[in-house]
């Protein structure tokens, strides 16, 4: 039986689908028995050899929702939320994650970021996904780039900075980082090009706390605000650790791709939703979702 279910969304055009079969490859692979569930809106257009997939309604724009639906088929007492484009680094990154969190909730590991994606790893000729090691120092860069030998390097540009971020009881002193120059995204506005050097959506978790809580609320629609909200619920129940401050050589690796989806109208309509369940505190949040979710969850 798995220690841990890997659960990932896809859906639409996500750039994720090009760098998927490394990313599950990845989880795969770890030292701590592992299975992977990748809940889909539609076809995978991809072969994912030893990954279970759950085919969910094409309509589905939400990667709560998906995630929600990938939960509910698991079989092991610990869930991992994470994105079809981050892969974790070292074949021990289940394992120390899982004795960092000892039964609390383990999220936001230090991401490094990797322009061009799954293209520019297959131009690299690194060893596994997994094995890759990053000349570049955890916590502290962001941006890497593949250079002559067996790993990634810094890339050269980019500036990192820190403000107040989070939403509602969760707000904490967070670094920011602009990219170098090469890696901006020309579909996007200047003030969407800065993101945070962690995965902030992934969240390790036992099982029966996300079915607790309700899962991921399916108000949200296309990009952004679910893992707010889910972290505003989880925290409300269990300690939350912020794994990029608490261990920030627990590592993973972003494969970028274009954004367009981050600057459309459902980001202004997600921003609202959550501003309104926040002011409900995050009690009325939990039972607001678990009237729709309790058929949709099971405790292992």
């Amino acid at each position: 039986m798995p220690e841990v279910t890997v659960a990932i969304p896809l859906y639409g055009d996500h750039g994720g689908r090009a760098g998927l079969a490394a990313v599950t490859g990845a989880w795969l692979a770890q030292d701590v028995p592992c299975e992977v569930v990748v809940a889909t809106a539609g076809d995978l257009g991809v072969d994912l050899p030893g990954v279970r997939v759950v085919h969910a309604d094409p309509g589905i724009r939400s990667a709560g929702t998906l995630r929600n639906i990938a939960a509910a088929e698991a079989r092991s007492p610990v869930l991992c939320l994470t994105d079809s484009d981050v892969l974790p680094l070292g074949r021990d990154y289940v394992r120390r994650a899982l004795r960092l969190a000892d039964g609390a909730a383990f999220a936001q590991p230090w991401m490094y970021r990797l322009p061009g994606g799954a293209a520019a790893l297959a131009r690299a000729g690194l060893p596994e996904p997994v094995d890759i090691r990053v000349a570049a120092p955890a916590g502290r860069t962001c941006y890497v780039t593949a250079a002559p030998g067996p790993a990634l390097v810094p890339y050269r540009g980019e500036r990192m900075e820190r403000e107040l971020m989070g939403e509602g009881g969760v707000r904490v002193p967070t670094p920011m980082v602009w990219p170098p120059p090469p890696a901006y995204d020309p579909d996007l506005p200047s003030w969407m090009q800065r993101q945070a050097p962690f995965h902030w959506g992934q969240l390790m978790l036992p099982a029966e706390r996300f079915a607790e809580v309700g899962g991921y609320c399916p108000a949200y629609t296309g990009w952004g605000c679910e893992d707010d909200d889910l972290l505003t619920k989880i925290a409300s129940r269990v300690p939350l650790i912020r794994a990029w401050t608490a261990e920030p050589s627990l590592t993973c690796l972003h494969l970028e791709h274009p954004r367009h989806y981050v600057a459309g109208p459902e980001w202004d309509a997600n921003k609202a939703r959550l501003r309104e369940r926040l002011a409900a505190g995050p009690a009325a949040m939990i039972e607001e979702d678990l009237r729709p979710a309790v058929s949709r969850f099971r405790i292992p």
